[in-house]
């Protein structure tokens, strides 16, 4: 067969495959190429990829901090006595010196912070959104020597890692690779508290809650499989 009838033939060929397959308007065909030939392979490719929203990006909506503590903070006022905090708080006077560790409950100070129990069961909307939940192993500890192997008058006492100092019912030690130092966290059954502080025995989901009082730390012991709630600033996660 000739070239002429070659040619023809391929032009007949081309001709009836667009008639059964019409080619769709703005395709651009994959060429596959070969040492001896090349024609046409493959599907139209799409223009356009639909966007895929990935679930842990930022407009993923994370759930706003809603709490029932148990116990509330109430801040001593001039004149105030722990029967009066007592009785406006529908409580007693052993369970607030229980629950704040009070030598003597006759000295209370200005500005002093209480727990003192939370009977209604009042709700608490906090500027928080909980960015993580874990379980964690709580412990306690002091910024004596039995602690930290300092004594007051040492020019490092009281001061954490981050460089503040050492503040009860807000600083804890933790593992800063799970959670970093400046983190402020919601622990079950103990309220907000800012991961200020590392410890070398302060590993992995451990935690070691900052108490004034050695003998508060003592008592408070060691507790197992405590529910954290690692949290971020509304503003900051928006």
């Amino acid at each position: 067969m000739n070239k002429a009838s070659l040619s023809i033939f391929f032009s007949f060929l081309l001709l009836l495959t667009l008639m059964v397959h019409p080619v769709q308007a703005g395709y651009e065909p994959y060429l596959f190429t070969s040492k001896e030939v090349t024609f046409l392979y493959g599907p139209p490719a799409p223009s356009e990829l639909q966007t895929l929203v990935s679930r842990a990006g930022s407009s993923l909506q994370k759930e706003a901090l809603t709490l029932t503590p148990k116990t509330l903070a109430y801040t001593v006022k001039r004149g105030d006595s722990l029967y009066e905090i007592a009785q406006v708080f529908d409580t007693t006077t052993a369970e607030l010196i229980e629950l704040n560790q009070i030598a003597n409950p006759n000295l209370l100070a200005v500005g002093q912070e209480l727990q003192v129990p939370n009977q209604e069961e009042q709700q608490i909307t906090t500027d928080y959104t909980i960015k993580q939940v874990i379980s964690a192993d709580l412990t306690a500890y002091t910024a004596g020597p039995e602690s930290t192997g300092k004594s007051p008058g040492h020019p490092a006492y009281g001061i954490t890692a981050s460089g503040n100092y050492v503040k009860d019912h807000h600083t804890i030690a933790t593992d800063p690779a799970v959670i970093p130092l400046g983190t402020k966290v919601y622990i079950e059954g103990i309220g907000i508290r800012t991961a200020e502080d590392t410890g070398g025995a302060i590993l992995g989901n451990r935690i070691d809650v900052y108490m004034n009082d050695l003998s508060a730390a003592v008592k408070f012991g060691v507790k197992r499989g405590v529910k954290v709630y690692i949290l971020e600033d509304t503003a900051t996660s928006a």
